[in-house]
């Protein structure tokens, strides 16, 4: 059995897409899956791996790349923008009413990031309605609760359709892909060698 802890959007947009195929290859392994937002110490918590974006990756661990980069985008539903104004620049942001994505792992908001003038830019969302996963604060932008900062590839359908609209594109930066992770020691595990090379970046 493989233990993986991994976040819901990775689960849902990397892992999902290969794991059917993975169980039907190798039907002698079985994996459990935990899906959470905090940074887990797996050692501690005795998984085999983790997924995680590659800028979380603890130091000392062996990782591989199972995403691509990964771009982040302020949206929100055309019934919300019909009563505030889109944002032009990260300081507009203080005027609207921010979702809020919580880490369980430092009990903070997730700081929206921003590239203006080669420079970053941190901006620590307030609002009335405050979650601790990307798929909430999604669902609350489609009810027209507020705006979000998400990984695009989470919200992409709901723009192409219409019912969110992104803002501050062109100073959202690109981050680092999702990285499976794990210790040193567990390189030398067939079934995680097997699961790492079905689940790499091609």
């Amino acid at each position: 059995e493989l233990r993986i802890t991994a976040t819901d959007e990775a689960l849902t947009y990397f892992l999902r897409p290969k794991l059917a195929n993975f169980l039907k290859k190798y039907p002698d392994i079985a994996i459990e899956v935990s899906t959470d937002m905090k940074l887990v110490d797996i050692v501690d918590e005795s998984f085999d791996a983790g997924i995680r974006l590659g800028e979380m990756v603890a130091q000392g661990m062996m990782s591989v790349p199972v995403s691509p980069a990964i771009e982040f985008v302020v949206i929100g539903a055309p019934s919300y923008f019909k009563e505030h104004p889109a944002p032009k620049k990260p300081n507009n942001l203080t005027e609207h009413n921010c979702i809020g994505v919580r880490i369980p792992t430092y009990g903070k908001l997730y700081k929206w990031l921003f590239r203006q003038n080669g420079k970053d830019v941190k901006f620590q969302p307030s609002g009335q309605f405050i979650c601790n996963n990307v798929f909430s604060a999604r669902d609350a932008c489609l009810d027209g609760i507020g705006l979000a900062y998400l990984p695009r590839v989470v919200v992409e359908s709901h723009i192409a359709s219409g019912e969110l609209v992104p803002a501050l594109e062109k100073i959202c930066p690109t981050h680092v892909g999702f990285h499976l992770f794990y210790p040193r020691h567990n390189q030398y595990s067939m079934p995680l060698a097997l699961f790492i090379e079905e689940m790499k970046l091609a």
